[in-house]
């Protein structure tokens, strides 16, 4: 009897256990995006740790399952990272972002030329750089891992400043900033309303992605020939709040600090970020401090309805070395133009821009997404003959409303929207010798502005087959103020006018087709522009300006596919593109005398063609068992024939123009390649090892110099693992330029032969370097 109610009492007692179990479930709500586009990762897993239980992300990226507090609950899309977020007893309603890994990016959803869509099913060559390719370097220099896309180089004037971007040859018309792309940073446009591009206040250590569209991108973009770059910070992950601190320290007196605070709910996230970075540099004269300061904030207010704000703060102060001959890149790398240096040229900036972005799903097939921005620059900039201030003042928009209708046959997908650019540019020039201030030689007051109505639409027409087409108008303009000349003798010719450029319609048409589940080919045509920048409309050494200056125009041709192979452990992209350029914009300089001091001047002097090949190989490895985790070996090849076509010295078609017909065109590499490998041990333990070749190259127009060819090797080895429940830690060395290469990252284009032949044209880079660095986060 006893024994028959002791097994009823036990069996109460596991009856009640089992209730409050059942009873602790709780129902949970959410859907899985990607964090940069806010756009539904379809058939995302979702399971519950230690369990086979679980459900996967409809069309929509919507999931409901039951799940208790204190469970784990894992995310996983092919493509990405995974992410685990832990079940608190107030958890109902989730907004899941995955970031992208660096294996499987063909399944990586990218902003697009309509609407954002997978890689592989993108009509067009794009480039994606993860955070985990950003991990694989110290995270400071841009050109570490955005040169690994293929079509694409970063230069660099300076040890830390001076960034552009070549996109397929495109980028490099200047000696300053870039040009012929448009650039992005959380939608927020970077370029100038003159099409100019300055990248030195962008913090690159916080990057967590950057997507390039390569190729003509005026039909949703506007003023874009080469492509587009979007940049990407980090976000805190949902549902997880963390402080860290990043240490870094290397060769030259490089050091480098990021102090950080990740608070992630169940909807929103906000990301502060403090940087601070000094670098003194292997040149005389070539040091640079740096302070950064950005605020990320997502928050998901409905299913419906989302917003991001980021605001950032820059404060950079970088010194001049000035460029070297052939002789001394060779002899003295680390030598300095003593001009530079007697007038301590440098470049000083502060620099602050706030930008709000806002998505709204009217429907389940209508949307919009809106971002506006403000911003603002003060440049102090002396150099070789004079000094250059400028205050800068922008603003502008961008705003997109697309439709989709995947139950339809033909399963349209339509987008129309239009963006706005303005500036207003206030710079004076001044004569200045040995530091010492002299005359005001230019007073100028710029507006620039900007602005694009664009439509796309893509209709699948067969079942594996899609056609896109598209269009965007494209409108520039100037108004220039000169403030000199009212105070000013009456010989002084007055600058001031107002240039708008003829607007220029630029359409855009693909084909894609899905031969298989994995891969796809795609064929386009696409019309780019790219207008004169208001550095080359106006010569502010000599306070001219160059009205007579045209858009450069292009037509370009391009087919390609994308796929994946082996359980899509092995993925590849190729493309084969080919662009006639009309109205080339050539920079010709001029040597300084008595009087005037060294400049340059644009004028549109013919015709190139631009023919090149793209590809991108990569073999993802993961054994199911055994220390190591992942091998991942990779390889880009770049083949650029570009060269001159009916291109000469100037316009005057006079006895003292030069036919550069036939010869290649300046700054471009005929080939690049790059590889490497990517080694985790399950332990915690990596390693990453890169190889760049750059081909010799020619520097000037008739071709008589070239700058030699180099190859880079770079390797960091480390260990990253969490330490309890609450601490991650991460400790690296690295090394970068192993092979004590000689080479110069940035080399100025087209300048006029001195006396002994030698331009002056080389910006060396360092050979051998090392760094260490460490990085602690506290999870609460």
């Amino acid at each position: 009897m006893k024994s028959i109610y002791s097994r009823y009492i036990l069996a109460v007692l596991m009856l009640s256990c089992l209730s409050i179990r059942l009873y602790a479930q709780q129902a949970i709500t959410g859907r899985i995006v990607d964090p940069t586009n806010s756009q539904p990762i379809i058939g995302a897993t979702v399971l519950i740790g230690g369990t086979n239980r679980g459900t996967t992300a409809d069309d929509k990226g919507q999931f409901s399952l039951s799940a208790s507090e204190g469970d784990q609950l894992q995310f996983s899309a092919i493509g990405y990272q995974t992410l685990t977020v832990g079940v608190k007893a107030t958890t109902r309603s989730l907004t899941i972002e995955l970031d992208p890994s660096n294996t499987d990016l063909n399944e990586v959803i990218v902003a697009g030329y309509s609407t954002p869509q997978t890689i592989q099913r993108t009509a067009g060559a794009v480039g994606l750089i993860t955070s985990r390719d950003i991990q694989r370097t110290n995270g400071i220099h841009l050109q570490n891992y955005v040169n690994l896309i293929p079509g694409v180089k970063v230069e660099m004037r300076t040890i830390a400043a001076g960034n552009r971007i070549v996109i397929r040859g495109y980028g490099n018309q200047t000696n300053f900033n870039g040009v012929g792309y448009k650039a992005y940073l959380n939608d927020i446009p970077l370029t100038d309303g003159d099409g100019t591009t300055f990248l030195d206040d962008i913090d690159f250590t916080t990057l967590s992605r950057v997507e390039v569209l390569k190729g003509p991108g005026s039909s949703a973009y506007g003023n874009a020939i080469g492509g587009v770059v979007n940049f990407y910070t980090e976000r805190a992950p949902i549902g997880k709040t963390s402080i860290s601190q990043q240490v870094l320290g290397g060769s030259y007196g490089l050091f480098r600090t990021n102090t950080s605070l990740k608070i992630g709910t169940d909807n929103t996230s906000l990301n502060i970020n403090y940087g601070h970075q000094k670098y003194d540099g292997f040149r005389t004269h070539g040091g640079s401090q740096k302070d950064f300061l950005s605020i990320t904030s997502d928050t998901y207010m409905s299913a419906k309805r989302s917003m991001s704000v980021f605001v950032g703060y820059t404060n950079s102060y970088d010194l001049l070395a000035g460029e070297i001959d052939s002789v001394a890149i060779l002899e003295q790398p680390e030598s300095s133009d003593p001009v530079y240096v007697a007038n301590n040229a440098s470049i000083k900036t502060e620099s602050a821009r706030v930008g709000l972005s806002h998505n709204y799903q009217f429907t389940d097939r209508f949307s919009n997404k809106t971002t506006l921005f403000v911003g603002g620059q003060v440049i102090d900039q002396p150099f070789a003959a004079g000094v250059n201030k400028s205050n800068k003042f922008k603003f502008g928009g961008r705003s997109v409303f697309t439709y989709s209708n995947d139950a339809s046959p033909l399963r349209p997908t339509i987008s129309v929207g239009g963006e706005f650019l303005k500036n207003f540019n206030f710079a004076k020039g001044y004569g200045l010798s040995n530091n010492i201030l002299g005359a005001l030689r230019s007073d100028l007051e710029v507006q620039a502005m900007q602005y694009s109505l664009f439509a796309q639409a893509a209709l699948q027409i067969a079942p594996k087959l899609t056609l896109s087409a598209g269009a965007g108008l494209n409108y520039v303009e100037y108004g220039i103020t000169d403030m000199r000349a009212a105070t000013t003798t009456p010989l002084y010719v007055n600058v001031s006018g107002y240039k708008r450029f003829k607007p220029i319609l630029a359409p855009r048409a693909a084909l894609a087709y899905q031969l298989t589940n994995n891969v796809s080919l795609y064929a386009s045509v696409s019309k780019g522009y790219s207008a004169p920048g208001t550095n080359q409309v106006i010569v502010a050494q000599t306070g001219v300006v160059n009205y007579d200056l045209r858009p450069e125009l292009g037509t370009n041709y391009e087919i390609g596919s994308k796929g994946s192979f082996l359980n899509k452990s092995l993925t590849y992209e190729i493309a084969y593109f080919t662009m006639a350029v009309a109205d080339k914009l050539v920079p010709q300089g001029f040597a300084a005398t008595s009087t005037v001091p060294a400049y340059s001047i644009t004028t549109n002097a013919g015709k190139v063609q631009h023919n090149g090949l793209e590809l991108a190989i990569q073999y993802a490895y993961r054994p199911g068992a055994g220390a190591v985790s992942l091998i991942r070996p990779f390889v880009s090849y770049t083949y650029s024939d570009f060269y001159y076509k009916d291109y000469k010295s100037d316009n005057n078609s006079d006895a003292k123009t030069v036919d550069y017909t036939g010869k290649k065109e300046s700054g471009i590499a005929p080939n690049l390649l790059n590889a490497g490998v990517d080694i985790e041990v399950r332990s915690g333990f990596y390693l990453n090892g890169t190889m760049i070749y750059v081909d010799k190259m020619p520097i000037n127009l008739p071709n008589n110099h070239f700058a030699d060819a180099y190859t880079l090797v770079n390797g960091k080895l480390g260990y990253r693992s969490g330490l309890g429940n609450h601490f991650n830690l991460d400790v690296y060395v690295g090394s970068d330029n192993m092979l004590s290469s000689t080479y110069s990252s940035l080399v100025f284009l087209n300048l006029a032969n001195p006396a002994n032949n030698r331009p002056l044209a080389y910006n060396p880079s360092p050979k051998i370097t090392f760094y260490s660095g460490a990085m602690l986060k506290y999870i609460f």
